[in-house]
């Protein structure tokens, strides 16, 4: 991975040329402190945990820091019904199906791969067939810089703070919207907010992705680092000011990558109750349907995962 020569705040604030505003210094203090985030999202500097939790953080291999680990982890994310895979059941003009299974398929990410499973490419090691289980529901830890980066024109991806906003999907299945959402996700995925029902299907009086958040796709190997942090709710919004310090612009070798010809989305608050950064595209959910069991050609590859996937 390339380090950009871009400058963006937080590389500008390293230098001693640009001071952070208050939220953003707290939002810096909570990621890597209370927030855990830098437990992956390395910059070279130790966690401050909370007692009870393991420092799992790693020095930093380059300056600037490239906030990841470049390792794997699962989150635990809902599966998402608006992912168009599930629908690819139908063969196409040169009788391709992209997903035969329709809803019994399970990303099983990292697993998939060392079995050189359904829709990866084969695995290039076969002696490391055997830590399948050990990794089931991983992906890679991408980095945060740029996780804010917008096109010019649509300033934020947070809807309803006043400003045109460019629609981001996070993680690996996009059912995260927003940076709020994101960072609300990680500090209460395994409270109380724990339900376990499908995306579309949260109880009554229950919000999704506010308070409600839908059973984990894969619940084996689950990152415990997070889900249970503890933080307010401005707390929240200061690692989301946070984290929009690490936009720097870089596009090379991709100087067009940041073209937009689209339009900005726009919402009205006081007129839609998803207009917010914590709602934001629920106006836009779907009920799951009902699930099979995770289908025999991608749960059944030896070697099985443990626990069996639902």
């Amino acid at each position: 991975m390339q380090v950009s020569t871009f400058t963006s705040k937080f590389d500008a604030m390293l230098k001693g040329n640009y001071t952070f505003t208050p939220d953003e210094q707290a939002g810096y203090h909570l990621f890597n402190g209370k927030g855990n985030c830098n437990s992956c999202h390395v910059d070279g500097r130790g966690t401050t945990l909370t007692p009870g939790q393991v420092d799992t953080s790693t020095t930093a291999t380059a300056n600037p820091p490239l906030f990841t680990c470049f390792g794997s982890a699962n989150e635990g994310l809902p599966l998402n019904p608006r992912n168009a895979f599930y629908y690819q059941t139908t063969p196409d003009s040169f009788g391709f199906i992209g997903n035969p299974f329709g809803f019994g398929y399970r990303d099983l990410g990292m697993g998939t791969f060392l079995r050189s499973g359904f829709g990866s490419g084969p695995n290039p090691n076969r002696t490391w067939v055997q830590f399948a289980p050990m990794v089931d529901g991983q992906f890679q830890v991408a980095t945060t810089r740029n996780v804010a980066m917008t096109p010019p024109q649509c300033p934020t991806t947070e809807a309803g703070t006043g400003k045109p906003y460019f629609q981001k999907e996070f993680f690996h299945n996009g059912y995260i919207k927003s940076l709020k959402q994101l960072v609300h996700f990680y500090n209460t995925r395994d409270t109380s907010f724990a339900k376990n029902v499908t995306s579309g299907h949260c109880p009554p009086g229950t919000i999704e992705r506010v308070t409600c958040w839908p059973m984990k796709e894969v619940p084996n190997n689950l990152d415990t680092t997070t889900g249970m942090l503890g933080l307010t709710d401005t707390e929240e919004n200061q690692i989301v000011a946070f984290l929009e310090t690490l936009s720097d612009g870089f596009t090379t070798p991709y100087p067009n990558s940041d073209t937009f010809t689209g339009a900005c989305m726009t919402c009205n608050p006081a007129t839609d109750p998803n207009c917010s950064p914590s709602r934001q595209g629920n106006g836009e959910l779907i009920p799951t349907p009902p699930l099979p069991p995770c289908a025999s050609a991608i749960c059944g590859v030896a070697p099985v995962p443990s626990p069996p996937i639902p």
